[in-house]
């Protein structure tokens, strides 16, 4: 059972604490919508969706989260600005979690993140990311907004394996969200490809041993490039996600990025068995004491 050397520190966004020692508090699943290939998108350009079936598959994402005692956070994918700021507005009125705002460069990130903290929902938004590309001016301007929360992600050509990613968080980019005055942190880890989800999960563990700073990554979108595993059908993609999680939440990551929103269903109820596991050990053995709203407390009754 892990238990981090350095002091972890325990983030609170909107609705949802993130981050602490394994077991203590429930691993976060972040599910997507509005990426590309989503039924539920129809013009990306002007932000047409289809409602029905959006609050279809985000009701269901909440209730099987809310049944298993899990934290979620959605990812709200867009590629213009007006439609992402459109998308953000829908879901932050259906659902009170905290999302991501995940524009495709800081030319959308930007005046969405402007029009959000208009909006009062600074507390909720999850700028993502601040990266490699991100310049002066765009740091200079999230911190005039305001912005409370963004993903860090650490990914770049030449940090591959976890000391050039530690290397490159501590000289480059914590310094640009301190710079930017963000209070709240998650560190992605950047996955390459599938193998490399190995080398994600020990940056994880690094990060958190070093920084104690609530790390994670996306491992579905590096299985959703297995081209192999197609031909044994969606069932099998599935699963293939939900054990790359798993591997994620068991090397030590505090959240993960498991990719289409209606795959929620069968994802996370793997995940609070895992973070009931961890849980279990941390009380009863390590004699320590874990979040009240623990899956340990739900799924273990029947």
């Amino acid at each position: 059972m892990i238990e981090f050397e350095k002091e972890q520190k325990v983030l609170t966004i909107g609705n949802i604490k993130i981050g602490g020692q394994p077991g203590e508090n429930p691993n976060v699943c972040i599910g997507s919508v509005f990426y590309e290939g989503h039924s539920a998108l129809l013009d990306e350009k002007t932000g047409k969706i289809d409602k029905k079936l959006v609050e279809q598959e985000l009701n269901e994402f909440v209730d099987v989260c809310e049944k298993n005692s899990i934290p979620f956070i959605i990812d709200i994918v867009g590629s213009y600005e007006e439609p992402l700021y459109k998308e953000c507005i829908y879901i932050s009125d259906l659902v009170d979690c905290p999302f991501l705002v995940d524009g495709i460069n800081d030319s959308s990130r930007v005046p969405v993140m402007e029009k959000l903290a208009e909006n009062g929902l600074l507390d909720r938004a999850i700028l993502n990311s601040i990266d490699e590309s991100t310049k002066d001016e765009s740091l200079e301007k999230f911190k005039e907004i305001g912005v409370k929360n963004t993903v860090i992600l650490t990914f770049g050509s030449r940090y591959v394996f976890p000391k050039q990613k530690l290397k490159f968080l501590r000289e480059t980019l914590l310094p640009k969200a301190n710079k930017a005055g963000i209070e709240n942190c998650l560190i992605d880890t950047g996955v390459l490809d599938l193998p490399s989800i190995s080398i994600n999960a020990n940056t994880s563990f690094m990060i958190k041993n070093e920084f104690g700073l609530p790390a994670g990554c996306a491992p579905a979108n590096a299985v959703y490039a297995w081209k192999s595993v197609k031909q044994f059908g969606k069932e099998a993609r599935i699963s293939a996600i939900t054990s790359a999680s798993i591997y994620c939440i068991v090397s030590g990551s505090d959240f993960v990025l498991f990719g289409p929103i209606k795959f929620g269903k069968y994802i996370v109820p793997s995940v609070a068995l895992i973070v009931s596991m961890n849980s279990y050990y941390r009380k009863r053995v390590l004699r320590k004491e874990i979040a009240e709203n623990n899956p340990l407390y739900k799924i273990f009754r029947d």
